[in-house]
């Protein structure tokens, strides 16, 4: 079955019958594909969203129209290594945790085998390195061939170690932050491209605050489905549904590329000041900031008074890329910027509006 130009996020469902209901419509919609870790929506082991993914399989008119997946950690959701955590799947280190946190994703879909299998939140060489360690993740999952057809990765990474990712040769899909105001890993993902592996876009409204626009809302998914990238969105109602329909089923007579998207995008900062346009040649970052992504949420916020893209930003602080106040001033980001621009003084400006007092 091949994947839907949209798919499905299981990270944002509102409790087992609204996740039910978006899945019948994302069924009826077309949408096939869905992604999902064992802590998305965790109360307990039978509430949380992989339990009720496995509800809304039990039903006829879905479960032969679903594309499958799950997924585990080596890690901890950031830069390290994990404590082994199988109710929510991270630190699985060895074949035997493998083994465990897998099968725990079957009974809880209540499946027999998964379409796709993800080594989840993997960002640095150590991470690469522990997962493929002998008696480690990957011979777990090698062990368990029958169980499952494609593998992929999940990353936070920059380019450089996306491209890492696919020369290792395991994998058939790489699931990514991307969408209109980072576009940091476009050499990653035309890398992905160019070896025949998927590029799945999570994070494609920024978390969340893009959609608070409705311009922006529009450009973010057609931005990335005029990329050929499989956004993934975390949808929680029907209407979300419903619109990313309707966005999938106008492409045809949108009139704008991803490039003039792009500019769109920028004139709607209506600025003069010199900016960063998110390029990602800044990197990589002795601090692991991802210059470019932090960036975008303070133009949002500055040039468009968007306070939800201050909210998204302190929300987010768990992702290593977007801890700005980890910043040292090196001053390698502002060497390195094709713009010429005061990245330095840019940065010490947007920790001062973007954290919280």
């Amino acid at each position: 079955m091949e994947f839907s130009k949209i798919v499905i996020g299981g990270m944002r469902f509102k409790n087992k019958q609204d996740a039910i209901n978006v899945i019948e419509k994302s069924v009826e919609c077309g949408f096939n594909y869905i992604d999902v870790s064992p802590c998305y929506c965790y109360q307990d082991e039978t509430n949380n969203s992989e339990a009720w993914i496995g509800a809304a399989l039990q039903k006829k008119n879905i479960s032969d129209k679903i594309i499958t997946s799950a997924k585990c950690s080596v890690g901890n959701g950031g830069l390290g290594l994990g404590e082994f955590r199988p109710e929510s799947g991270f630190g699985v280190m060895t074949k035997k945790q493998l083994h465990q946190v897998f099968n725990q994703s079957l009974k809880r879909m209540n499946v027999k085998k998964f379409d796709w299998y993800h080594l989840w939140t993997t960002h640095t060489d150590e991470q690469l390195a522990a997962a493929f360690a002998p008696g480690g993740w990957l011979d777990g999952v090698m062990e368990y061939q029958d169980k499952w057809d494609h593998l992929g990765i999940t990353t936070h990474a920059e380019s450089d170690m996306i491209m890492k990712f696919v020369d290792t040769g395991k994998f058939e899909a790489v699931t990514m932050p991307l969408n209109v105001i980072n576009i940091t890993r476009l050499k990653g993902v035309k890398y992905c491209q160019e070896k025949g592996l998927k590029v799945i876009a999570m994070n494609p409204f920024a978390g969340g605050f893009l959609a608070q626009n409705e311009e922006l809302k529009e450009y973010a998914l057609r931005y990335l489905l005029l990329l050929g990238v499989y956004p993934l969105v975390g949808f929680s109602s029907v209407e979300e549904v419903e619109y990313a329909k309707w966005i999938l089923d106008t492409m045809e007579e949108f009139p704008l590329s991803s490039d003039e998207i792009l500019v769109k995008v920028s004139e709607m900062l209506d600025s003069d000041e010199a900016r960063c346009t998110a390029c990602g040649y800044c990197s990589p970052c002795p601090q692991a900031i991802n210059v470019g992504a932090s960036l975008s949420y303070y133009n949002l916020y500055k040039y468009m008074n968007m306070d939800e893209a201050k909210i998204a930003f302190n929300e987010k602080q768990w992702e290593e890329g977007l801890r700005l106040d980890k910043c040292t001033q090196c001053g390698l980001c502002a060497k390195r910027c094709p713009n010429n621009l005061d990245v330095l003084s840019i940065i010490r400006d947007a920790r001062k509006m973007l954290y919280n007092d």
